[in-house]
């Protein structure tokens, strides 16, 4: 499927302009369909940040949010002031640039160790990895930033290491890891101390942990770490987040029972591969003959394999842990994974690759002219356009293979850049148009317009849909405060929490996980 000849001249020109198309395809529509999902929670506290002139005090509809540090809520506003204006593009920006930036960072990375031919095969095939191709690059949230600053403190270790250099390797992996505290809480923790026991009992070098740089670098995190918490606690007590942050953890690790539990140890490995492809197909190759031999034979790839070994048993036996955890491990898995198909030389993969891709080529062929004619794309605008950029790119990679011989891998992931182009074409417009999210969007600019200029309050405890808030909230540049007391102005409440003693207008009646919820004004 691969191996260690450099990229043909075919190739070159080939993966040059996938990665045009998959760079446009990252940012193409990404910011016509409404937040969702933890994206309006994401964007609801940093408007706040900016509404209230408090960058230390994450609020969520004014109440005080513990379960995130806010690192990542700075982000959020330095993007809103970048663009001008609070927007869905905005929102998920930094989100997307950070996958692309995480693999130009594994790219310059082990180039050093294993040359530039492995290193784009590995870096494209994160770019492209599935989990992240179709779903959280087109989001804004937490996830794939964290994983810039986790992955690269993971690389610096070894980057450091290797040449010796303990005092700059301390500072920085514990100046990132206070960032990646700072941004997702404690999950940061376990990934450094995990990562740096890994390294230096495997150079017999454990004493350096008991050293004057280890010492100064742990310094660096409680400093950073507790110098925010020492400027929180000038505005808020602060043990609301110890006991949110170390619940959160225990709850991950323990919750769901025993069948749960065993559910998980198989599926999660499953998922992983599931989430890595394509460079999950070459996961056959971890059953090769002198599988450890080749692995040991080149000292980052060993690294790699410690590396993602270890800190995948701590999610592998957490419950609730979910894929977009080890985002932050995903190169230590594929670097193994390109090394070891550059080095196999068995006769079985040829004849498997080419019918592999002949599959996947022929499916590609006979499906896309199936999209004029779906129904439920009717709405999708420009979509003869779409299908018929498709077949070009179908009989493209057809040529590419079968005259110019282009390797089955690096036509894998042409396609899986295919359906990049397919999903950003298509998918933005139906959330756009059709989905849950559209009418809370429509609902919150609707509300919004009604109370401009005048008082509006949430009564009682209501929950609701977080993207109703973020559009109330942007429009209005203000949080939906809980009402203090009730007096004359606009509400939004449950049915318990209907004024009992005072007259009062229904203007709008929805619903939230079924449960009636009432938009009012009150005289």
């Amino acid at each position: 499927m691969l191996d260690q000849h450099p990229f043909s001249k075919s190739e070159k020109y080939l993966l040059f302009g996938s990665l045009l198309v998959l760079l446009f395809s990252f940012f193409y529509q990404l910011g016509i369909y409404p937040l969702y999902l933890e994206e309006p929670r994401r964007g609801i506290i940093s408007l706040e940040m900016i509404f209230q002139n408090n960058y230390w005090v994450p609020t969520q509809t004014g109440d005080l949010y513990f379960r995130k540090p806010p690192v990542y809520n700075w982000l959020l506003i330095g993007s809103y002031k970048l663009f001008g204006e609070y927007s869905e593009f905005a929102t998920r920006f930094f989100s997307v640039l950070s996958h692309i930036l995480l693999s130009l960072i594994t790219f310059s990375f082990v180039k050093r160790y294993l040359g530039q031919y492995k290193a784009a095969l590995i870096a494209i095939s994160l770019l492209v990895s599935a989990d992240i191709l179709v779903y959280f690059s087109t989001i804004g949230e937490i996830d794939l930033f964290y994983a810039l600053i986790t992955t690269t403190s993971l690389f610096a270790v070894y980057f450091f290491g290797e040449q010796k250099r303990y005092w700059t390797l301390f500072v920085v992996v514990y100046v990132l890891t206070a960032v990646g505290f700072l941004t997702k809480g404690l999950t940061s923790l376990p990934f450094t101390a995990i990562t740096l026991l890994v390294y230096f009992i495997h150079k017999k070098q454990f004493k350096e942990l008991l050293k004057p740089p280890h010492i100064a670098g742990i310094f660096v995190f409680s400093g950073l770490v507790g110098g925010y918490f020492f400027i929180y606690s000038q505005y808020q007590d602060v043990s609301g987040w110890w006991s949110t942050l170390l619940s959160e953890s225990a709850d991950k690790a323990t919750k769901g029972g025993f069948v749960k539990f065993l559910n998980h140890l198989v599926a999660f490995p499953l998922e992983t591969i599931k989430n890595i492809m394509p460079a999950g197909l070459l996961l056959p190759l971890l059953f090769s003959k002198g599988l450890v031999s080749k692995l040991r034979s080149n000292p980052l790839v060993w690294y790699s394999v410690l590396v993602f070994a270890f800190n995948f048993l701590v999610y592998w036996f957490s419950i609730e842990a979910k894929s977009r955890y080890i985002y932050p491990l995903f190169p230590f898995l594929i670097i193994p994974l390109i090394y070891l198909a550059t080095k196999s030389k068995e006769l079985l993969w040829p004849k498997v690759s080419r019918v592999t891709i002949i599959i996947f080529l022929v499916l590609l062929t006979l499906i896309v002219p199936f999209g004029y004619f779906i129904d439920g794309l009717g709405s999708v605008d420009n979509l003869y356009a779409y299908m018929t950029i498709l077949l070009v790119m179908a009989a493209i990679l057809w040529y590419m293979y079968l005259v110019k011989k282009v390797r089955p891998f690096l036509i894998v992931i042409c396609l899986m850049v295919a359906i990049k182009f397919t999903f950003s074409s298509i998918v933005p417009q139906t959330r756009q148009k059709e989905t849950g999210a559209a009418e809370d969007k429509t609902l919150g600019l609707e509300i919004a317009e009604i109370t401009k200029g005048k008082p509006l309050h949430r009564l009682g405890d209501v929950r609701m849909s977080l993207t109703i808030v973020f559009y109330i909230e942007r429009e209005r540049k203000e949080p939906l405060y809980k009402a203090p007391v009730l007096e004359s102005g606009y509400y939004i409440c449950y049915t318990d929490d209907l004024p009992k003693n005072r007259p009062y207008t229904v203007l709008r009646e929805f619903a939230y996980w079924e449960e009636p919820i009432f938009f009012i004004s009150l005289d």
